[in-house]
Parts: C-alpha cells; sequence; structure tokens
C-alpha cells in the first residue's frame, strides 16, 4: 500500500498566519486573506508526506458562501491550494484527501461544495471527486453578482 500523498490535519494558529501571507494571481485572487483564520472554527491544514503545508480546508459555516443556507443534512466543504502550487496536477489527490477527512466527520451527512463558475478547474476537481452539479447560487455584492455551481457527494 503506497502512502497517501497528503493528509489533513489540525490547522495551528502558526499555520493560519502562513495561510494569510497566500497571495494568489487573478481570477483566484478572491481567496487573498486579510488575515488569519481561526483554527477553532472548522478550518483544517492540508500537508505532504514531509509535514509540508499544501494548503487548507474547512467545514460547516466557515465553508458556505453568503446566503446558502446551512443543511442539517449537508456538511459545506471548501479547500484551497497554496498559490505556488495550483496549475501543477495535484488537485485529484488534494481533492481526495479533502473529501476523505470530510467523510470522516460527516456523520452521515451528504457533502456539499460550492465553485465560482468562472473556476474551470474547481468544477472539474469537484467532478473527479464524485460531486455533482445540484443547483446554482448568486451573491449580490455592489456593481457585480458572483455566480456559484452548487454540488452534492453521497
Amino acid at each position: 500500500m503506497t502512502t497517501p500523498p497528503y493528509h489533513v490535519d489540525a490547522l495551528s494558529i502558526e499555520d493560519g498566519m502562513e495561510l494569510a501571507s497566500w497571495r494568489y494571481p487573478a481570477p483566484w485572487a478572491v481567496h487573498d486573506s486579510l488575515e488569519a483564520p481561526p483554527p477553532d472554527e472548522g478550518w483544517w491544514a492540508v500537508r505532504d508526506t514531509a509535514g509540508r503545508l499544501t494548503g487548507f480546508c474547512c467545514f460547516g459555516e466557515a465553508a458556505r458562501v453568503p446566503g446558502l443556507a446551512a443543511d442539517p443534512g449537508r456538511l459545506d466543504v471548501a479547500l484551497g491550494l497554496r498559490p505556488d502550487l495550483v496549475g501543477k496536477g495535484l488537485g485529484p489527490d488534494f481533492v481526495r484527501a479533502v473529501v476523505g477527512h470530510a467523510e470522516r466527520v460527516a456523520e452521515g451527512r451528504r457533502l456539499r461544495c460550492v465553485v465560482p463558475t468562472w473556476n474551470e478547474a474547481g468544477r472539474r476537481a469537484a467532478e473527479t471527486a464524485g460531486f455533482a452539479v445540484a443547483g446554482a447560487h448568486e451573491v449580490p455584492g455592489g456593481a457585480a453578482v458572483a455566480s456559484y455551481l452548487v454540488f452534492l457527494r453521497g
């Protein structure tokens, strides 16, 4: 049996500070963080086999976009890969690690994620992980509207 390339771990304060310093190129710059995420609000670190922080995931309220109602039968999931690792073909293994962890903590709930409609790579990653489009969601914001696809798994 081979060692999975990623595993999900508790997010430390130091991890949160590192995440806050990450800067993504456009159009992913919407994921830039201005402050460290609290380690006790559903945020998790994703590490490679050497223990290096390669990304993050979050669950529940932290993973939900504005206006998307909570559903007791679903666990909301969101994730982010370190900016310098984006586009290197690491997505499928990274997403599998996050989904595996989410399923372990979901307590029988279905998994739900939202992906911006412009994010083709995110849509492919969700579909590769067994999610299927179940609807759409829009978040009005000033002069623009953010459009998302809602995916369900399980």
